[in-house]
């Protein structure tokens, strides 16, 4: 809603699993439609919402499309890693690295982490870097920020990096 209300973007999506999620989502976007304080033109015709489970979604989309990217890494299931089965998400950047633009791209990567990780964030920074790699992608890691805290000692993070094309191993 904030890129499509307050950027020049061209277009913005939302994926969204759940339906109660989606349809809080199509109230806020007719809100969004009669917003009079927000003047970006066109804000609410460039804005579209898709439900369903992004890795299922991920591969429907356009190859190196996305300019920008922002992405709360999973948390639970198969997916997670801080429970000790998952793989901090690196199957879903798997799929997500091919839709967005291999050079200049930006993707705002947000995840919880204990706070004695912040500000290095390695385990988190290894994640990106090896799924970079897997697809022969450089990236240049811009900014790691504190996002606010979820709970005594452990921090909303976000990573945010930029690919930079194919990586020279090519």
């Amino acid at each position: 809603m904030q890129i499509a209300g307050r950027t020049e973007a061209s277009s913005a999506l939302a994926i969204e699993l759940n339906p109660v999620g989606i349809k809080c989502a199509n109230l806020a976007h007719r809100m969004l439609e009669r917003n009079k304080v927000v003047k970006t033109v066109g804000k609410a015709d460039r804005l579209k919402f898709m439900q369903g489970n992004v890795l299922d979604s991920l591969p429907e989309l356009s190859p190196n499309y996305y300019d920008r990217v922002l992405v709360p890494r999973p948390e639970e299931g198969k997916l997670d890693g801080d429970l000790g089965n998952g793989d901090f998400g690196a199957s879903f950047l798997d799929a997500l690295l091919p839709v967005i633009k291999e050079c200049g791209s930006e993707c705002h990567w947000y995840y919880f982490s204990p706070d004695v990780e912040f500000p290095t964030c390695d385990r988190t920074r290894k994640t990106i870097e090896d799924a970079c790699n897997r697809q022969n992608l450089s990236h240049q890691v811009i900014h790691v920020a504190n996002a606010g805290s979820v709970a005594k000692r452990q921090l909303r993070i976000c990573n945010i990096f930029r690919l930079c094309g194919k990586s020279a191993q090519e």
